[in-house]
């Protein structure tokens, strides 16, 4: 094989769990097509150590440290994968023995005038993200159902004027150097809003997942077990928001570090660290559900 494991995706979690693997030892490749979810937010926040600090300069930073360890990190937007015969995996070309999936997703914008110029400045999908910011401020809710019944009240932690809008009536959004400053309605009226949080849909990069034959779930993410992050496909580990859309940044690179220690342990065909008896059980019943 040209490498113990590839890592697909160099976001928080793709990038923790080469981190890991580095610092292991394990012959470690990241293929990375330079297209995160959070492109276009400016900083993030709540992330132990780095408040504040840009997600590109995170993924920079990771990316230098995984390389000290010998990791190579490329640019490719992978499209093939497909398991060998004998066991291991085939990555356009590239073998392995196992794969890390941290594919990520993406989240579906608002098809609204106006909307590209406040994306990741005053429109924000993630109240705990970026909430703290707009803090006492007027803030819109741009969602539907389920999505606006939780975000209307939960944002209200933040500010006491928070208006929930029927996507369909929202025509434009008028701001002025990446600032809200109004909401343009359907009919002529105009709201004066600070800030957008929004929910539309979410599309999960699982395509890979799909030609290696994994199991998703009813909302197209990728399954992979509680315990180890194991997919239905032996040796084939899902992390991060390909997996779970409510990972954010410190949850992620959590996830990528773990799938990394079951890894390593796999090469070294050790039991389990983690094989509490429960834990075993559930992941033999998914495995074998799967």
């Amino acid at each position: 094989m040209d490498f113990e494991c590839i890592v697909v995706g160099a976001g928080p979690a793709g990038l923790s769990a080469a981190l890991t693997l580095g610092r292991a030892r394990r012959r470690t490749l990241v293929l990375d097509s330079g297209k995160p979810r959070n492109h276009a937010a400016r900083a993030m926040h709540g992330v132990l150590g780095h408040d504040g600090l840009s997600p590109a300069a995170l993924k920079a930073r990771g990316t230098e440290e995984v390389r000290r360890y010998g990791i190579e990190v490329r640019s490719a937007d992978v499209s093939e994968a497909r398991a060998l015969d004998g066991g291991g995996f085939e990555i356009d070309g590239i073998t392995a023995d196992t794969l890390i999936l941290a594919t990520g997703m993406l989240d579906d914008t608002p098809p609204v005038d106006g909307f590209a110029e406040i994306y990741g400045i005053s429109a924000h999908t993630c109240p705990y993200c970026d909430g703290f910011e707009h803090g006492d401020t007027r803030i819109a809710v741009y969602a539907a159902g389920e999505a606006a019944e939780h975000m209307g009240p939960l944002l209200r932690q933040w500010s006491d004027d928070v208006i929930v809008l029927d996507p369909a009536d929202v025509t434009r959004f008028v701001s002025t150097d990446g600032r809200l400053a109004h909401v343009e309605l359907a009919g002529g009226e105009s709201i004066e809003r600070d800030a957008l949080f929004f929910h539309v849909g979410m599309q999960p990069r699982a395509d890979l997942a799909v030609q290696l034959g994994c199991a998703l779930t009813e909302a197209g993410f990728v399954e992979s077990a509680p315990a180890d992050r194991q997919t239905s496909v032996d040796g084939v580990y899902a992390v991060g928001n390909c997996a779970d859309p409510m990972l954010n940044v410190p949850m992620s690179i959590a996830d990528g570090a773990r799938a990394a220690v079951f890894v390593n342990v796999r090469l070294l065909d050790l039991p389990s660290p983690a094989a509490h008896e429960t834990a075993a059980t559930e992941q033999d019943a998914f495995v074998t559900k799967a």
